[in-house]
């Protein structure tokens, strides 16, 4: 019994006594959860209807000590920059406007919304950095993009011909494989409080529109589109470091 309390003694005390890793000295195994956002600069098929946009989310990323990189990023898409508008011209006024059901005008505006997800693997390298740890990387992701014209107006205006049911029909919901090469750079500090990554990617999503019929062009949209967008990123990394246990011991 005594032994089996000392043995539990020791283990809780080696719990709280870890000191932290050398993050200067030592190459280490690192998760990081990154809080992240970007400017987004659409081309092909996107820029068409989608200008400037910008981006939120959250990547978890694991670095080995040999500078393996890998993980997930999930990021939100918004924008107010819409191109394409013309959609609603068959149920509005001359000027514009929603005739509501009890002949109110309502103005309408046109948002970008969408999101992505991906896979990400990549190499890191000791480049331009206070240790080992950080530096130069390169990464190549493959997952899931989607993206929607959000139609937006006055909140409990009565417009029939934009119900639940009929407003699916002008959204121009799509969404598609996509693919993600990226250039960036890690820096983790040697005294754990400033970490951070910027990036450079491109990512190019395979589309199509996965709504079963446009209202305003009387068919089904088949069309298979190549949705390309220019990201710079910036985030904060929250690095989860193992914690090196000290020697004990006990006579």
């Amino acid at each position: 019994m005594r032994k089996l309390f000392l043995q539990a003694l020791f283990f809780i005390i080696a719990i709280k006594a870890n000191s932290q890793v050398n993050v200067k000295d030592s190459l280490l195994r690192v998760p990081m959860l990154v809080p992240a956002a970007g400017l987004g600069i659409p081309t092909q098929d996107f820029a068409q209807r989608f200008g400037v946009f910008t981006q939120i989310g959250l990547d978890f990323l694991w670095k080995t000590p040999k500078g393996w990189i890998g993980g997930l990023d999930f990021q939100f898409l918004f924008g107010s920059q819409v191109k394409e508008t013309d959609m609603l011209q068959g149920i509005t006024s001359g000027d514009n406007f929603l005739i509501g059901a009890d002949g109110t005008l309502y103005d309408v505006r046109f948002q970008l919304r969408g999101m992505r997800s991906m896979l990400k693997a990549g190499k890191q390298f000791p480049i331009w950095g206070p240790n080992k740890n950080s530096g130069v990387f390169g990464t190549l992701g493959v997952g899931f993009l989607q993206h929607k014209i959000r139609l937006e107006f006055q909140r409990n205006a009565d417009i029939p011909q934009l119900d639940q049911t009929y407003i699916k029909g002008y959204d121009r919901l799509s969404n598609g494989l996509a693919i993600s090469p990226a250039l960036g750079y890690f820096f983790l500090g040697n005294k754990r409080r400033v970490n951070f990554f910027t990036s450079i990617e491109y990512l190019v999503g395979f589309t199509q529109n996965r709504r079963s019929y446009n209202y305003d062009q009387n068919a089904v949209d088949l069309t298979k589109r190549i949705d390309g967008m220019f990201c710079i990123r910036a985030g904060w990394i929250i690095p989860l470091y193992e914690r090196k246990p000290d020697e004990f011991y006990f006579y």
